[in-house]
């Protein structure tokens, strides 16, 4: 279209180029040379201003249409960076919400493979007892001895004084033998506390002691003879003072300066993900015989014989060996270490015992002392001055043994109190506690409100951990998740000087 009307317009310029030409000839009489020159001049005039207007015109719709380009191109500019910005923000949110979807799975199959381990555990410890009491052939435990389970008070951190407590920790493995120094009967169910959960000083609980008068006759029984320590029949056993055991100390200093004071290490858990958060360090000690000796077995002579600071001075060390093997694996787990009050005010062991953690105030953060709640009670002048320089080096402390929730909070967290530690049985209510203003299940939050956070030990059954968890505890501890473990040697290759023990022990 656009050739045809150029043509049309070339065609009429030569018409008009013709005219003028023949007017010049016939109107006005001028040659005919002269006529056809204008004519032709004429014409190409005509052509280049065609020419012209035509390169104009292109060249506006060039323009134009480079301009609408210019705006397209713009348009879809603006697009891609939307688009680059949807695929940066799926980029940024789909993994976050893969995990949001995938963790809880992953938490599940965790607990599955961990009950699954403990069910498997569980089912190897009981074929053994069973292999064991078929070997000795010795018939099956009445069922009024393991009416409720009662653990032994840990290795560390309570005085010899009779008074109430709640129930430690520190039961033994499950390899651990039964011919153990100080006679009666080992694994979990030992127990320092009668069942009223009072202390009974060196002792097994009542109904052990009972049991195991009544049946000396049987022949499938342990016929050994009772502890020196056992009370006689219709004496008061709580105002007893307990005689000193010679052999004993003799057993637990030649232990000392032999090297067979072991570091058992037993986890804390994260609630409901029962993910290893802590672990608390507790003490056996080994007879020549290579027989474990559980604490409710040595501790209270120990303390009547001022071993305690030499103990705890020996564990320190062995638990900031296993602190430094931890960080050397980049795991931050912290530890619980049980203290004595007798250390606190021991003049030749305190000062060196504080310049070791000084020395090591790297693992401030990861180290945490316990004491019972009746040492915490009992503290004076000079435990508490002892406690202060501790808390300043940046230690944290914790209570356990809980058995009255009539404390100062405040005061506590005021000194470096960070965990305190409740036993399952008195959190769901199955144990009775003296009568308070907080009901136990409210001790998470109001704990929370002190910066403290509540443990709850002794946890035994699935049942437990659902009651548990209804009470917005975080922390747990217990044969359920795992039974105390011993470190391996290789772990504690060295050990400090014994000289001071030997010292706290004369």
């Amino acid at each position: 279209m656009a050739r045809a009307t150029s043509i049309f317009i070339f065609l009429c310029m030569g018409v008009i180029a013709a005219s003028v030409a023949a007017i010049m000839i016939f109107q006005f009489s001028r040659p005919a040379g002269e006529a056809i020159s204008l004519g032709l001049a004429l014409l190409c005039t005509m052509a280049v201003l065609q020419l012209v207007f035509a390169r104009q015109r292109e060249r506006g719709d060039i323009s134009e249409k480079v301009s609408m380009l210019e705006e397209r191109v713009l348009e879809v500019d603006e697009d891609i960076g939307n688009l680059e910005g949807r695929l940066s923000g799926m980029e940024t949110n789909l993994p976050r919400r893969t995990r949001e979807e995938i963790d809880p799975l992953f938490a599940e199959v965790e607990v599955l493979g961990s009950l699954i381990k403990q069910m498997a555990e569980a089912m190897a410890g009981m074929e053994d007892r069973i292999d064991e009491q078929e070997t000795r052939q010795l018939p099956p435990p009445p069922q009024e001895r393991f009416a409720r389970y009662e653990e032994a008070p840990r290795a560390l951190g309570y005085t010899g004084q009779t008074r109430p407590a709640g129930s430690g920790q520190g039961a033994g493995l499950d390899h651990v033998t039964p011919e153990r120094v100080g006679g009666g009967h080992s694994g979990h169910g030992d127990a320092g506390y009668r069942d009223d959960g009072r202390r009974d000083e060196g002792h097994r609980d009542d109904g052990r002691r009972d049991d195991g008068a009544g049946r000396r006759g049987d022949p499938g029984r342990d016929t050994r003879p009772a502890s020196r320590h056992e009370p006689r029949a219709g004496m008061p056993r709580a105002r007893e003072e307990p005689r000193p055991d010679p052999e004993l100390r003799r057993v637990i200093q030649d232990a000392l300066d032999n090297n067979r004071v072991d570091l058992f290490m037993q986890p804390l858990v994260s609630l409901p993900q029962r993910q290893v958060r802590d672990y608390e360090a507790l003490t056996r000690i080994r007879d020549a015989n290579d027989n474990y000796l559980e604490p409710v077995d040595f501790i209270g002579e120990a303390i009547r014989a001022r071993m305690m600071p030499a103990i705890d001075n020996l564990m320190l060390f062995r638990a900031v060996q296993v602190l430094r093997r931890l960080t050397s694996r980049n795991r931050r787990s912290g530890l619980f270490v049980n203290l004595s009050s007798q250390t606190l005010v021991d003049e030749r062991f305190f000062p060196g015992f504080l310049d070791f953690l000084r020395a090591n105030d790297g693992f401030a953060g990861q180290l945490t002392f316990e004491f019972t709640q009746d040492d915490v009670n009992e503290m004076g002048a000079l435990e508490l001055e002892s406690l202060a320089a501790l808390a300043e080096l940046g230690y944290r402390f914790s209570m356990d043994r809980v058995s009255d929730l009539k404390m100062d909070f405040k005061n506590l967290s005021d000194r470096g109190f960070r965990f305190v530690k409740l036993h399952a049985s008195r959190l769901i209510g199955t144990e009775h506690m003296p009568a308070s203003h907080i009901h136990p299940a409210d001790l998470g939050d109001l704990l929370r409100r002190f910066a403290m956070e509540l443990i709850v030990d002794h946890v035994e059954t699935e049942a437990q951990v659902l009651e548990i968890l209804d009470y917005d505890a975080r922390i747990g501890q217990g044969y359920l998740f795992s039974p105390p473990r011993p470190v391996r040697p290789e772990v504690l290759q060295a050990r400090p000087a014994q000289k001071p023990v030997r010292r706290a022990a004369e």
